[in-house]
């Protein structure tokens, strides 16, 4: 089922970020964090990249116009709840030594979904998380393929 996913979701994923940012300003399944001294000490020298392994992927990261965009992307409605990733990702970007140049400047969390609610817009707002529906019609096959439960933000009933 992951692999499935993975092939809706980096195509709904690229071409939103195509059609938003100049070409260049974005990378995509950006690796995000520091790893601890100790740990990279302890791994033989011929696993030295193992330490990238570890660290947290942020779907895409966009810099440009003087911002960084940390961006999560979910095509399942009933899976927004990863939108919290990215208070996570916020914090490992300013600890990640390739962006170092960029750590003053002031991130945008972008959560990019299918399908939104009154209740994830309000959690999302609650954390200075900006929702972006974005649903081409190309997506409505799959999504049509979910169970109903899938197809549906969690606590769409709730206050």
């Amino acid at each position: 089922m992951a692999r499935k996913y993975r092939l809706v979701h980096d195509p709904i994923l690229t071409r939103w970020l195509m059609a938003n940012f100049p070409f260049g300003t974005y990378q995509i399944n950006v690796r995000l964090g520091a790893v601890k001294k100790e740990f990279l000490q302890a791994v033989p020298a011929k696993y030295s990249k193992v330490g990238e392994l570890v660290k947290h992927i942020a779907d895409a990261v966009v810099i440009w116009d003087g911002k960084v965009r940390i961006i999560e992307c979910v095509v399942r409605p009933a899976d927004w709840d990863k939108m919290f990733q990215l208070e996570i990702y916020e914090d490992a970007f300013r600890k990640t030594e390739k962006f170092k140049k960029y750590w003053d400047w002031p991130i945008e969390k972008i959560f990019l979904t299918t399908e939104t609610d009154p209740y994830m817009e309000s959690q999302a707002a609650k954390r200075g998380i900006k929702v972006v529906k974005y649903r081409p019609k190309e997506i409505e096959a799959y999504l049509g393929s979910l169970r109903k439960r899938q197809q549906t933000p969690k606590g769409g009933a709730l206050e």
